[in-house]
This record gives structure tokens, sequence and C-alpha cells, in this order.
């Protein structure tokens, strides 16, 4: 339906990579697919990204994540793709996308190389300007590099509310102060293990 004609319910616009479904897809047995519906999250204000990376974590190496969502989540291709997953996507109305993740050939082949670590050092990431997801996207990634006695000083526009728990969970302390008027400073280190 890559014509332009409106989608019906039952028919869902598909695009990615070549077109039609990728083959990787057409063959996952149901088993292998992880369903996540993120629309009511988001419909109810609530920040869904720390599930969709819980999920993601969670997959197996011929697992598939097929998400659910009330708009097409582009600042999250970027962000899995990093990691190795490829998508396809399908439109089935205005406000109701589904977003296939998956590890094409190409990515299970090649070993992840492990992350690098920061020791003993204050690295200074800015975020300013970014639209959501990315700053939370740019931290968390940021993170899991922080050695032991790193520091992460984040520059941001705001207060990141959702990022804060997501900082707890992991065990990272933070402290947050303002500076100057359109600088929120988030200084974050590794809890004691």
């Amino acid at each position: 339906m890559i014509s332009g004609d409106t989608p019906s319910p039952f028919q869902g616009e598909g695009r990615g990579e070549g077109g039609g479904k990728p083959r990787a897809l057409a063959d996952a047995p149901e088993a292998s697919r992880v369903h996540l519906d993120v629309r009511d999250d988001i419909r109810e204000g609530r920040e869904p990204f720390a599930r969709i990376m819980a999920a993601v974590k969670a997959l197996g190496p011929d697992h598939v994540l097929v998400l659910r969502a009330p708009f097409e989540p582009i600042p999250l291709y970027d962000v899995l793709d990093r990691r190795g997953f490829a998508h396809w996507t399908e439109r089935h109305a205005p406000d109701d996308w589904s977003v296939w993740f998956y590890r094409d050939a190409a990515s299970r082949a090649e070993p992840t190389p492990p992350p690098a670590t920061t020791a003993g050092r204050r690295i200074v990431l800015d975020v300013r300007g970014l639209e959501p997801p990315q700053p939370m996207v740019r931290v968390l990634e940021e993170i899991d590099r922080l050695g032991p006695g790193a520091e992460l000083e984040v520059h941001h526009d705001r207060r990141p509310m959702f990022l804060y728990p997501q900082l707890d969970e992991r065990g990272f302390t933070h402290e947050t102060d303002e500076p100057e008027p359109g600088l929120v400073r988030i200084l974050i280190r590794k809890g004691a293990a």
C-alpha cells in the first residue's frame, strides 16, 4: 500500500530496507516474537523507553521485538541500530504502528565489542536542545560505559523526571542543581558495590 491508499485496520503498510517484510520476520515463528504494546503508556503520559529497553535486553538471539505504538518511533531506530537491530515498520492507521526489531544475519555474525570504560574521570555530556527521548537515551548509553570512580556530568534543559528512577534502578547516585537559567546540571556516579 505504498501507493498512498488509506490503510485499512486489516491491512497495514509495511516498509523497511528492500520493501516487503524481510524473510527473517516472515519465517519467524510466533514463539520467537516478543510483543510489547506501549500505546497506553504514551496516552497516559508515561515514558515507555525503559520498558522497551528492558524488553530488548531480555531478547534471545533469535527473538524479534514487535513494538506497538501510536506513532512511528523514529528516534528508537538509531538507538537499536547501534545495538545490532534492524527494523521493519507497519502502519495500521495514522495512530497505530507496529515496528519489528530483529537481528539480521550480518548483525548476528559480528560480535559486539565490549563497552569502553572511563575509570576515574569526569565526562561531560550536553543534551540540551535534543528532542525526547534522545536525552535519556544518550545518558543511559553513556552510563553503561562508566568505569570505577568515573562521573558523568549531564547538562540538560530541564530536570529529567523520567531519568531519575532509571538511575536509581541501575544503582547510580545523582545530584541535580541549576547553576544558571537554562542549565540543569546532573552529576551521576556509580553507587557503592
